[in-house]
């Protein structure tokens, strides 16, 4: 209100040290970007790494803020987060984050009343990120 002209509030008296304010990006990771153009039957197996307080988390990070259109913010509440690897090579990231607490439109999708949204809020999950590196080229990959 007061930025809006409607009131005028008294100077601060002081401003509490918030070390989250003011958090860097996470700092660029080199990663191999030669083009990756293979069937889906060729890159077979692929493995899914678990990497959240892991010291690949910065690599995870880095990647979603060099190439994820929504770029980088640190999660809020539970979250995972996973490389996805084939052979020796990063190809794509997921992410994975508690559900909001109220989401009118989702819970009338799933025909959920309040004491229901209660009872199985903790059964969801949203993927909050999901990359495959530009310079991966497989289809049906996702």
């Amino acid at each position: 209100m007061e930025r809006e002209g409607y009131i005028r509030l008294p100077p601060r008296k002081f401003t509490p040290h918030n070390p989250l304010a003011n958090r860097k990006d996470p700092r660029s990771a080199v990663v191999d970007q030669s083009p990756v153009e293979r069937s889906i039957k060729e890159i077979l197996p692929i493995t899914l790494r678990q990497v959240r307080r892991s010291a690949d988390e910065h690599l995870f990070n880095s990647l979603i803020a060099q190439f994820h259109y929504l770029g980088y913010t640190q999660p809020v509440g539970e979250h995972l987060k996973y490389l996805v690897s084939w052979k020796d090579r990063t190809i794509a990231c997921l992410a994975w984050s508690s559900a909001p607490w109220h989401l009118a439109s989702r819970d009338r999708y799933i025909g959920w009343s309040a004491e229901q949204r209660r009872r199985n809020l903790h059964l969801l999950a949203y993927n909050t990120r999901f990359l495959i590196l530009p310079f991966v080229r497989v289809p049906h990959l996702a």
